[in-house]
């Protein structure tokens, strides 16, 4: 596009590396080559053609504006060189702590923590992102992270924005857009293979700790990583392939994680040999670009992946025989038309899936119908199966559409319009299957000096399918308004409505435990529904060609996700516990030796969704978000900003906590019934009463006979 005082625009152009001539009879040729263009940025391009009789080419090379002058979110890109270069893990969840003001609990050290999600934290805030891979979001639910993971070598590009987000980014966290690598006329292909030994690993052991026996905390036993891809072009100008392969796997020990109980039969002791725990990362990508005429393309992208720990769960407390075989399969797919119906009317569509499923099963590994789960509650040491076979499914069924507008005519200065719609439709299912041993967890403790004695069993309601959901359909509008050559405004309004509930669903009844956790089925729910506009603004005053100041300011929203209404769903997961009287001393559960009667003399407690009280009066949390900032180019692709970042959080939502467990408030059984004192003394260091070393008492708290019964939990 064009306009009367001689300024080009050329809009939607994918990243990559361009070059510019400008020519016009009469007049010198200039050219500027290697210009870097990266995801979301606008680039200014001045070139100056000379007046002369002879005509001559002068070319610039090598100096890519380095500030964005008109879009004021803090923003920076990775392109595949830098992802290339930096020594890092290869996962895209190490990408995020490479931008200024993301931070992550754990630092990777040369993959150290790969396959290892983290809450992301923007400029000490913890928020939820928005994370796009293809126009495809894969944050699910309230996350502050992503449960999809990535080989980042398929990337052609990453671009983060930590702040200043406009209109089309509803959450206060940061917004990635990452883009996979294309084909084109020509093949190309990148393979690579690398590798680790344990001679590269150091630690940080004293010789206290050494003197104590500690000689190695995660020793890394073996580590590789591997990839292909190719990409080019099955019809030349019109169709066009890329497909990747990677795998990334890593052996490593785990402070006291024991294989067996060693010679003497007894875990947590110097004997115990120790076992090794694996981790591993598979992908598959494919994409298909198809040019449907001049001015439409269609793309088609697809990427599989799978996170695998057959060890899962290990530790010191938990060896071998009760860590669980764990598989987390996960997808991305999407199609796209991007056409452009005039000069200045561009159009996007975006449609597709993001989920994955997380499997933890103990049947694949070392659980056995004769050995069913324990633990011990002096030493919490976990032997037998593992509890909990989870399967828990994530889906969400996504479309991303805009429509951008460059007037020809401008009112008070140039203006580019752009609106769009967000639709996710998020189902979710925490579900379990049936333990081979028992649906149980047989708890002992040291009671009057004699170790493992059978004390209380937890029983569950397993196996149980959940359904849980959640739709979010948004609406946006924005203008990026200059009224003055060098000041460009960027406003904004986002309107969404977000609807939570719980279909109609039945429950079969607990395979082991029917009395405690009988059948039932259980309407449809309306958990919550809320609905708000949000405003987003923006200001970019350029000054003098190179430096640029920024002021933003907007509210953002909150994402309820697929599992907020878990905690309200009677057919969840639930469990009781009950006091277990070992009669025959074999220190195994037999009928008879618990009284299940939930308001019972055994009964000690129950956790389950049915007094879990719905608020219909609940608002949406409020993130405010203030920033102002200086940028200048230094040099030639070399750049400096100082920023000022203000987030103001209010009314939060506590249903869940940061790390999405529930928050279990019980309003049948308030504070004020815990009105009864119970003292002990604290035996010391050495753990024994009645000596030198005994320190002062603990007060406790039980709560009242009055409220003890299955009807108060």
């Amino acid at each position: 596009m064009s306009d009367a005082a001689g300024n080009y625009k050329f809009v939607d152009l994918p990243a990559g590396t361009y070059r510019l001539r400008a020519e016009l009879t009469g007049f010198s040729t200039s050219v500027r080559e290697d210009l870097r263009l990266t995801v979301g940025f606008n680039a200014r391009v001045d070139l100056t053609l000379k007046l002369g009789a002879m005509e001559e080419a002068i070319t610039v090379s090598g100096q890519s504006p380095v500030v964005d002058v008109t879009s004021t979110a803090a923003s920076v890109a990775f392109t595949k060189e830098v992802l290339d270069s930096i020594p890092r893990g290869r996962d895209l969840q190490n990408i995020f702590a490479m931008a200024p003001g993301v931070t992550q609990a754990i630092a990777d050290v040369g993959g150290s923590t790969m396959a290892q999600r983290q809450n992301l934290s923007s400029y000490g805030v913890l928020s939820q992102p928005k994370l796009q891979v293809e126009g495809m979001n894969i944050t699910m639910g309230a996350d502050q992270n992503t449960a999809i993971y990535f080989n980042d070598s398929t990337l052609e590009e990453v671009q983060i924005k930590t702040s200043g987000n406009d209109a089309e980014v509803s959450v206060p966290g940061i917004s990635m857009v990452a883009i996979m690598k294309s084909g084109g006329n020509a093949f190309h292909g990148t393979y690579q293979a690398s590798t680790e030994s344990p001679k590269v690993q150091a630690d940080n052991l004293d010789g206290a700790l050494r003197a104590q026996g500690l000689t190695a905390t995660s020793p890394l036993k073996t580590f590789y990583d591997v990839s292909g891809d190719l990409g080019g072009r099955i019809v030349r100008d019109k169709l066009w392939f890329y497909g990747a392969y990677g795998r990334q796997a890593k052996k490593e020990g785990v402070l006291g994680f024991a294989s067996s109980p060693g010679a003497d039969g007894k875990y947590l002791t110097a004997d115990d040999p120790l076992a090794d725990f694996e981790t591993s990362l598979e992908q598959y990508s494919v994409k298909l670009s198809y040019q449907l005429s001049k001015n439409n393309r269609l793309v088609y992208a697809w990427q599989r992946g799978t996170k695998a720990q057959p060890q899962n769960n290990a530790g010191r407390f938990t060896p071998l025989e009760s860590t669980r075989d764990y598989k987390n399969p996960t997808a991305v797919q999407k199609i796209e038309l991007q056409s452009m119906i005039s000069p200045r009317v561009l159009v996007n569509a975006v449609g597709g899936y993001s989920g994955y499923v997380t499997d933890y099963d103990a049947a694949r590994s070392y659980a056995r119908a004769d050995s069913p789960p324990r633990m011990d509650l002096a030493t919490t040491l976990n032997t037998g199966s593992a509890p909990l076979h989870q399967n828990k499914t994530r889906d969400r069924y996504q479309t991303e559409d805009s429509i951008t507008f460059f007037p020809d005519r401008s009112f008070a200065g140039k203006h580019e319009l752009k609106t769009g719609i967000s639709i996710y439709l998020d189902q979710s299912s925490d579900g379990y299957s049936n333990n081979l041993a028992c649906n149980c967890i047989l708890y002992s403790d040291t009671i009057a000096g004699a170790p493992n004695t059978p004390s209380q069993i937890r029983v569950y309601n397993t196996p149980v399918v959940p359904a849980d959901h959640d739709n979010t359909y948004a609406w946006y509008i924005k203008d990026s308004w200059r009224p003055a050559s060098r000041l460009t405004v960027n406003l904004g309004l986002r309107w969404e409505r977000q609807h939570s509930f719980l279909p109609a669903q039945s429950f079969g009844g607990a395979r082991d435990w029917p009395t405690v956790f009988p059948a039932g089925s259980f309407p449809q729910i309306e958990v919550q529904k809320l609905t708000r506009a949000v405003p987003r603004t923006g200001m970019a005053w350029e000054i003098g060609g190179k430096s640029v100041v920024k002021a933003t300011f907007g509210l953002y929203n909150y994402m309820l996700g697929d599992t907020y209404a878990d905690a309200f769903n009677r057919n969840a997961t639930a469990n009781a516990v009950f006091n277990w009287h070992d009669l025959n001393g074999d220190k195994l559960y037999q009928p008879g030796e618990v009284n299940l009667d939930l308001n019972g003399p055994d009964f000690k407690s129950i956790t389950a969704a049915s007094n879990q009280i719905l608020n219909p009066n609940l608002k949406s949390p409020n993130t405010w978000e203030t920033t102002a900032s200086f940028e200048r180019e230094l040099a030639a692709n070399m750049g400096v900003r100082v920023m000022y970042v203000h987030k103001l959080v209010s009314g939060a939502i506590n249903n869940t906590l940061p790390n999405n467990s529930t928050v279990t408030i019980n309003t049948l059984r308030p504070y004020s019934a815990w009105s009864v004192p119970i003292t002990r003394r604290d035996p010391g260091p050495d753990g024994i009463l009645g000596n030198a070393d005994d320190a002062g008492t603990v007060t406790l708290y039980d709560y009242s006979a009055a409220f003890r019964g299955a009807a108060f939990v």
